[in-house]
């Protein structure tokens, strides 16, 4: 993994937008669409917010809408971080940098569009939509439980190895 970054090591229960907890090629497609969504031509100012999810902060979002209120509707479907990509270093977050959430559809969809182009999927494309969410374009929407069995088992990057998000050796 870059920088001697370990996903087992991250266990705050707060976000994290480290770029180097991601698989290399998510990471490179990523740092590329957020300097075109941020270049003079698209002007987007957006940033990652969220990187990698420890187990610890997935059990907080789960909660919330269920045992924890408000929100009264839950935030993710997600029970432990190895249910989302952002467990696996193949999700981000990403909000605009002064207005974060708060910014209409057509912004995310501007976002996407560039996201898009660089192989990955849009969380704004789901039945429960999921706007600031981008994943590698190769993962299907949620982790299987073949992927669980894979970081469990091989570590997470065999997971990347898998859904062609590592560099090949």
């Amino acid at each position: 993994m870059s920088a001697g970054l370990s996903l087992s090591s991250y266990t705050l229960a707060k976000p994290t937008n480290k770029l180097d907890y991601l698989a290399p090629l998510f990471r490179d497609a990523v740092e590329s669409a957020l300097a075109e969504c941020n270049d003079e031509t698209n002007a987007l100012d957006a940033m990652v917010y969220e990187t990698y999810r420890s187990n610890e902060l997935a059990a907080l979002y789960y909660a919330r809408g269920r045992t924890v209120k408000p929100p009264t509707t839950p935030v993710t479907n997600a029970p432990t971080n190895l249910w989302s990509w952002h467990g696996f270093g193949l999700a981000v977050d990403v909000i605009h940098r002064t207005k974060e959430w708060d910014v209409p559809n057509e912004w995310f969809a501007k976002v996407a569009a560039i996201f898009a182009k660089h192989n990955c999927k849009w969380g704004g494309d789901w039945k429960s939509p999921d706007r600031p969410h981008f994943q590698w374009g190769q993962c299907k929407p949620g982790p299987s439980d073949v992927a669980r069995e894979l970081i469990r088992t091989r570590g997470v990057e065999a997971v990347w190895e898998a859904v062609g998000a590592s560099v090949p050796a």
